[in-house]
Formats: C-alpha cells, sequence, structure tokens
C-alpha cells in the first residue's frame, strides 16, 4: 500500500525518468555513429574477419591475453574461453580478429598461450557480412512497423497503439546504449536476442494497455495495478531464468543472449509500468475515457 501511494503521488514525476534515458541512449548511439560510423560495435560475424580457435586446458586471464595479444599485433582482438558443457572445464579460446594478417595472429597466440596442438580457422566476408548486417537493419525495421500495423489495427486508438511503439524503442535504444558503454559488441545470436525483446516488450505493453482500456468495470489506477502484478511476475520469473543461464552456461553465444534479455526486460519494467502507464493514465483522463 505503501509504494502505490507513493507511485499515485509522483507518477508524473517518475516519467521524467524512461523519457531522459531515451534521450540519453539515443545521443550515445548517435554519437558512436559520428566516431566510427556504426551506431555500435559489430563483432567478426557482422563486420568480416577472422575467427581462430585453438584448444588448450591452460587456464588464463582473458583480460590479460585479450590486452597481450592486441598489444603484440597492433589490433584489437577479442578473446573468449571456451569450456566444456559438463564440467565446465577450460578446453581452448577463441580470437576475434577484423584484420588481415591471420598468420600474424597465430604466432602471437603462440607466444602468449604456448604451442598450439589444435586450431581451425573461420575467414568471414566483410562483403556478406554488410550484407547481412543491412539485410538485418531492414527486417527488424519490417517488424516493428508490422507489429505497429497489429496494434493499431487491435486497439483501434491512435495514442495507445504509438505508446505501445514508443516503449518496445525504448528498450532497444536503451539496451544497444547500455551495451556499447559496457563493451559489448552486436554479434548474430545478439541480433536474436534484440528481436527477441521487441516481441516481448509488445506482450508486456499489449497487457497493460489491453487491461487498462477495457477493464471498466474498475478504476483506472486499479486497472493499471492489476496490470503491474501480472506484468512484474511475468518479467522478474524470466530475469532470474535468464540470470540462472548466465551465470551456468558455459556457451558464450547463450551468455551473449541472457545478458542482452536481462538488460533490456530490467529497461522494459521501468519503460512500461512508468512510461508507458503514465502515457495511458493522461490519455484516458484527458480524453475523459475514465471514471
Amino acid at each position: 500500500m505503501g509504494f502505490r501511494s507513493t507511485y499515485e503521488r509522483n507518477w508524473k514525476r517518475l516519467m521524467i525518468f524512461p523519457m531522459l534515458f531515451l534521450i540519453f541512449s539515443v545521443g550515445v548511439l548517435y554519437s558512436n555513429y559520428l566516431t566510427t560510423g556504426e551506431f555500435i560495435e559489430k563483432d567478426v560475424s557482422l563486420k568480416g574477419g577472422y575467427l581462430l580457435t585453438i584448444e588448450s586446458s591452460t587456464v588464463i586471464d582473458i583480460s590479460e591475453l585479450e590486452k597481450r595479444v592486441s598489444e603484440g599485433i597492433g589490433e584489437q582482438v577479442k578473446v573468449r574461453e571456451l569450456k566444456t558443457l559438463g564440467s565446465g572445464k577450460t578446453m581452448g579460446y577463441s580470437f576475434e580478429y577484423g584484420g588481415t594478417e591471420i598468420d600474424k595472429l597465430i604466432d602471437e597466440v603462440s607466444l602468449s598461450v604456448g604451442p598450439i596442438t589444435g586450431k581451425s580457422i573461420e575467414e568471414i566476408s566483410s562483403a556478406i557480412s554488410e550484407r547481412f548486417w543491412n539485410g538485418t537493419l531492414r527486417a527488424i525495421s519490417v517488424a516493428i512497423l508490422a507489429m505497429s500495423g497489429v496494434v493499431l489495427l487491435y486497439f483501434r486508438l491512435f495514442v495507445p497503439a504509438i505508446a505501445i511503439i514508443l516503449s518496445g524503442l525504448s528498450n532497444i535504444f536503451g539496451t544497444l546504449a547500455i551495451m556499447s558503454l559496457a563493451g559489448i559488441s552486436i554479434s548474430t545470436s545478439g541480433i536474436a536476442a534484440i528481436l527477441m525483446l521487441l516481441g516481448y516488450s509488445i506482450d508486456s505493453n499489449i497487457v497493460l494497455t489491453a487491461r487498462a482500456l477495457n477493464r471498466k468495470e474498475m478504476k483506472l489506477e486499479d486497472r493499471i495495478f492489476s496490470a503491474v502484478k501480472t506484468g512484474l511476475t511475468m518479467s522478474i520469473t524470466s530475469i532470474v531464468a535468464l540470470l540462472v543461464l548466465f551465470l551456468t552456461s558455459p556457451a558464450g553465444i547463450l551468455k551473449n543472449i541472457a545478458v542482452i534479455l536481462i538488460i533490456g526486460l530490467v529497461l522494459d519494467i521501468i519503460n512500461t509500468w512508468i512510461q508507458n502507464a503514465g502515457i495511458l493514465r493522461m490519455y484516458l483522463t484527458r480524453g475523459g475515457k475514465t471514471k
């Protein structure tokens, strides 16, 4: 009851924070674009280069190894530790390298890790990666437009539909900005996580909007808090499950997906239950559509 009464007194003021964070996020991404030509750093799967994987049971500090190899060849190299699924023991390392001198990278890795008993080299074409990236951006844009159309047709009200899309975009921009500040590059698995986040965000906002618009037998604040209980249960359950996945999985791809979704779901709580809920309250109150 204390939380609810505090929220009822301050819900308009609270809306300032998600709006300011959206502006901040767009500013971070735009700054990246002006500086590097990309709004977020892409990994080798999206910009082209080499992926060197070696077999090794030696436990090495990842940050130190990454620093040593990068300084040795004069270009940035990203290192990931590979572990077995069962015991979680170190089984090797992968090196993401966006340059062209793969032999130089192999020599430097040999000096840093020791003799390489087994290795695999995967070359990723920059032209193919560029086409994939551009196609992905088009696909995400089409997905957003399609969702916008479906939401608008379902509710047949412009402001609630736009509020849902705004919340979804706020989640995506905020997640990408935090990833950029944390030094997390976007990968093919990261794109999948972003698409999942967009779908989850639309779902949670539809729960809020449908309940706020349709449950006319209840007061508006009761409708919103009824949706909050359902939505927070969904979000917290998902965050806990993803946190367990992140802490227990040895697979780098799964960890990458988990951390992106955790960031996005935390932002979704703010953007759905503060930003979108506030927009709906103002729209329904000023429009005379509520008691």
